[in-house]
């Protein structure tokens, strides 16, 4: 994709100024249209109450070929949802069968009650329950952002839930306590349009032209209660310290994006450094977001990562 030229931001944000309607519609519009799509193509639709939660999830059954028989269950990162993983759903059936979750406050999940955000440890709870009253068996986690977080945490708590988790750019890392976010929490906050364009920039390895378009829906996701309440309410006892990760028995994969510059300085190497037994892959020109810029790479790294870990598919 061609990366945004000086004059075409110039260009863009004229237009932002006399548009703004249709920025604040075009992200919303083209996650219907991607929903819609794969419901067309048979990946079908659920909610259930987990853990308390009224939680949404596609589900989308493993092809006839099928290498392995492990359910893959999918899960976004922050102020994103379930329809992040799109382009993978299709390769990825070929692995397994496959969960998309919307974490709670997010896609079409509710929230807990009586709160308009949920916390690590409540989404760590949807993703235990999905897994033992859904799924009915070890299944192989695949974390983005917050959802690595989320995934890691699963891992570390309930390893009999988990055959095997890949974290894509994941979130959490301790750091040098809650000092080391504050540049990030301030980011995140999206005070302006200088800000969106700032974390198109390290959450992107080339920018999609289209998102400048989208400007102010994009700026809506991260104004959510579900993402500020949460980063608010976040205390350093939810952050992986170095013995947490240590303590992570179930095989692992990371999967880092070597233009990822969204997440605090350092955390590549805090998981790279606690997880040394993780099969580790850098993204070249990739951002904080493989599941979209490079969909194709990840599906093959993820079934290459299931067929290490044994119970291959029936049919085969």
């Amino acid at each position: 994709m061609p990366q945004i030229t000086p004059q075409q931001d110039q260009a863009f944000r004229r237009r932002l100024e006399i548009g703004g309607a249709f920025s604040r519609v075009l992200i919303p519009l083209s996650l219907g249209i991607t929903r819609r799509a794969l419901l067309r193509a048979g990946v079908s639709s659920h909610e259930r109450r987990l853990a308390g939660i009224l939680s949404h999830y596609y589900y989308a059954p493993a092809h006839r070929k099928a290498v392995t028989s492990h359910p893959l269950v999918l899960i976004h990162g922050i102020a994103d949802n379930a329809l992040t993983w799109a382009f993978t759903m299709r390769g990825m059936t070929k692995i397994g069968s496959v969960y998309a979750v919307d974490l709670p406050g997010f896609g079409q999940s509710g929230y807990p009650p009586g709160r308009r955000f949920a916390t690590i440890a409540e989404q760590v709870a949807v993703i235990q329950a999905l897994i033992r009253e859904v799924i009915g068996q070890p299944a192989i986690l695949v974390g983005n952002s917050m959802g690595g977080w989320v995934a890691a945490r699963v891992a570390e708590l309930s390893p009999e839930l988990t055959r095997g988790i890949v974290l894509l750019d994941p979130g959490g890392a301790q750091l040098n306590g809650r000092p080391s976010w504050e540049h990030f929490v301030a980011t995140v906050s999206v005070p302006d349009f200088v800000t969106v364009r700032r974390i198109y920039r390290q959450m992107f390895g080339r920018v999609p032209l289209a998102l400048y378009l989208g400007q102010a829906s994009f700026r809506d996701l991260f104004a959510r209660d579900a993402v500020r309440q949460f980063i608010e309410a976040a205390s350093e006892d939810d952050f992986f310290t170095s013995e947490d990760l240590q303590s992570i028995s179930t095989p692992t994969m990371l999967i880092w994006g070597d233009r990822d510059r969204f997440l605090p300085e350092g955390s590549f190497e805090f998981f790279r450094d606690n997880m040394p037994r993780a099969e580790l892959h850098v993204l070249k020109g990739s951002g904080h977001l493989p599941q979209r810029e490079q969909p194709r790479r990840l599906v093959r790294l993820v079934r290459s990562f299931a067929l290490k870990q044994g119970v291959p598919s029936s049919g085969k």
